[in-house]
């Protein structure tokens, strides 16, 4: 978590705010029939970097699983995004 003042964001201890670091954002992504980011908020994908897929609290009634993509952009910027298996949507971990 990271405090900042004067802004919208998370009641912190002693009456700071606090923001989400690196929280998710949606996302806009075009992806091939293999579910592989083509584009991202419409920058083209230049290289996939890495893929993982995260399956977590699968004993819960709202089980984590997620299909992530390390990507590079066409204009060089490095970005995480993924697939949220629950919700059907895409979003951005960092960038983009």
């Amino acid at each position: 978590m990271v405090a900042r003042s004067r802004v919208a964001g998370l009641a912190g201890a002693e009456g700071r705010v606090v923001a989400r670091f690196n929280a998710p954002r949606a996302a806009r992504i075009e992806a091939n029939a293999n579910g592989t980011p083509l584009e991202v908020n419409h920058r083209a994908v230049a290289l996939v970097r890495e893929e993982w897929r995260i399956v977590d609290r699968w004993w819960t009634e709202e089980p984590v699983v997620r299909r992530y993509f390390e990507l590079v952009l066409e204009n060089g910027e490095n970005t995480v995004v993924f697939h949220d298996g629950a919700t059907g949507g895409w979003y951005t971990q960092r960038g983009a």
